[in-house]
Formats: structure tokens, C-alpha cells, sequence
């Protein structure tokens, strides 16, 4: 009687085991259905990424001290290298009555999130951008637009540099602050380095006063000067965008860059990018920093909002 009983109580066991085992796999195959989806990243050379989070530009050595970091914290992973992949292209459309499209790759970029993992988001594809200036074909040819999420979810940083440029770091630090390196993989002192103060206050108004010259007094009345700067050449080329030339820094080459600034009495935000190249691709870098002075800040991932210019 018990071998009995102990009979049906263990094919009561196995019973059990199997519809566990059948729960499992129904929930493992429906959080693959709805899990968001990530883009692949491909990684063919990519330098390692920096983790110390400084800023690591083109003439870092002329930057603002402390106020001048792109991001901080912790990489992903130990080994973690940002990567790009092509997911689609980019349309330049220029004029209004016989409008024309100028067609370059577009790339995503896997960057180090220090608030977590968030996905790769795509931007729409084909991603339109009107702009009333024509790329000359020799330098078409060679450029690339690059996208990098931003921690909202819908919102990026659009760039262009040459497609042929690796991502050597693509940090976002938990204060909302990006820093983004660009480089040649064969001349590694020829690159472009992005920064984006985020909602940093005191990084934003230390910056702005050091890199516009007409806001330095204002930047000390708020209580966060900034750092004196060796410009070669400084010229506004619209209210709030100033082009400039930095003499030899951390590179054999002079520094050429844009900045972006707007302020409010409790809201000031600054970004910059600047392009290290020999002499002979300085049309290359003019066309790289003419968009970015078009689009200085973050764009909506189906350029549904525009810039702040």
C-alpha cells in the first residue's frame, strides 16, 4: 500500500515539474515578443572607450578645468568599446521649388549610458533634413551623419564627420551631459570631439563665458567664471553661435570649432564640437561645423521639432 502511494505521489511530482517547465517557456517566449529591440553593434577596430570621463578634446588643454567634462561614471561593462553601424541614410533636401536630395549614410551609435542601459533608438529612415546649403560632391562622398540617443528615449545627437571615423567614446553621464570623440583609425590625431553640457548649470555658464567673449562678465556675475581661451580667430555668425581657431593642442593640427549657447535666468545650456584635420580637409571640416551650427542641440528622432535657430 505505501510503494502504492509513493508510486502516485511521485507521478504527482513529475506532473507538476512538467507544467513548471511549460509556464517557463510560455513566459520566456512572450517577453521575446515584446522586449523593445536593439540595434546590433558592429565593432571593427573601435578604440576603447574612456572611462575617466574628462574632456579629451582637440586642445583639451585650453578647456574650461572642471566645468569642461563631458561625463562621468561608470562604463557598461568591463571591456566596453562604443561602436556605430549603418541604420540608414540621411536626406539633405535644399530649395523650395525644384527641391533637391543630397544622400549619405546614416549611423547609430552604441554609446556608455551611465544611468542604466537604455536601447539604441533609430531615427526615421530616410531621416530628412532641409538646409539651404549644397555639399560639394568631393566632400559628399566622404561624409557620414551620426546619431547618438539621448537618455529620453525620443530625442538624439545628430553629427557629420567622415564615415570612415571610428567611435573612440560616446559617453552619457547621469547628470545628462554627452561627450562624443570621433577619429581617424589610421591618423588617430585627426578627429572631432562633441560636448553637451546637459542640464549642468554651472559647467553651462563657466562654458559660455569662456567661449563667448561677450558673456564673460555675465558668466562671473552668476558666480561661475570661465577659463580664459587662446583664440587664433573668434566670430559670432549668429546671436547665439560663435565659430573659432584654437592653436595646436593635444594634435599636430590647429583646432577648428563651433559653440552653441542660450540662457535663461534659470536655464543655460551650451554645446560644442570641434574638428582637428590637416589643412587639406578643411572644407570637409566647414561642412561638418556649418550643420552643426544649424543643429546645435538634440533633434527629435524624426526631425518633427527643428532647431532652436
Amino acid at each position: 500500500m505505501r510503494r502504492s502511494r509513493n508510486f502516485i505521489h511521485n507521478r504527482k511530482l513529475v506532473s507538476v515539474m512538467k507544467l513548471l517547465l511549460v509556464c517557463g517557456l510560455i513566459v520566456m517566449f512572450t517577453t521575446s515578443l515584446f522586449q523593445p529591440k536593439y540595434i546590433t553593434a558592429v565593432t571593427d577596430g573601435d578604440r576603447a572607450a574612456q572611462a575617466d570621463g574628462t574632456d579629451k578634446g582637440p586642445a583639451a588643454d585650453q578647456g574650461t578645468g572642471s566645468s569642461g567634462s563631458g561625463t562621468s561614471g561608470q562604463q557598461q561593462g568591463a571591456g566596453f568599446k562604443p561602436s556605430s553601424v549603418q541604420c540608414g541614410v540621411m536626406k539633405l533636401r535644399h530649395g523650395t521649388q525644384e527641391a533637391q536630395d543630397q544622400q549619405i549614410p546614416l549611423y547609430c551609435i552604441e554609446g556608455n549610458y551611465n544611468v542604466g542601459d537604455p536601447p539604441m533608438m533609430q531615427p526615421a529612415n530616410p531621416l530628412q533634413v532641409k538646409t539651404d546649403t549644397v555639399i560639394p560632391e568631393k566632400v559628399l562622398s566622404g561624409l557620414g551623419a551620426f546619431w547618438l540617443s539621448d537618455q529620453s528615449g525620443t530625442w538624439g545627437h545628430l553629427l557629420l564627420a567622415p564615415r570612415h571615423w571610428e567611435v573612440v567614446r560616446a559617453d552619457t553621464g547621469a547628470n545628462g551631459s554627452v561627450g562624443l570623440e570621433l577619429a581617424d583609425p589610421l591618423h588617430p590625431d585627426r578627429r572631432a570631439v562633441y560636448l553637451d553640457g546637459g542640464p549642468c548649470q554651472g559647467c553651462n555658464i563657466a562654458l559660455i563665458g569662456s567661449y563667448f567673449t561677450a558673456l564673460k562678465n555675465w558668466a562671473e556675475e552668476m558666480g561661475f567664471p570661465g577659463k580664459p581661451m587662446k583664440f587664433l580667430h573668434h566670430t559670432y555668425v549668429r546671436n547665439h553661435v560663435v565659430t573659432y581657431v584654437l592653436p595646436p593642442g593635444s594634435t599636430a593640427y590647429k583646432t577648428v570649432g563651433a559653440a552653441f549657447e542660450r540662457h535663461e535666468p534659470q536655464d543655460a545650456m551650451f554645446t560644442r564640437y570641434e574638428i582637428s584635420v590637416p589643412p587639406e580637409d578643411m572644407d570637409m571640416a566647414n561642412v561638418m561645423l556649418d550643420f552643426f551650427a544649424r543643429f546645435p542641440s538634440s533633434v527629435a528622432a524624426d526631425f518633427s521639432v527643428q532647431s532652436y535657430l
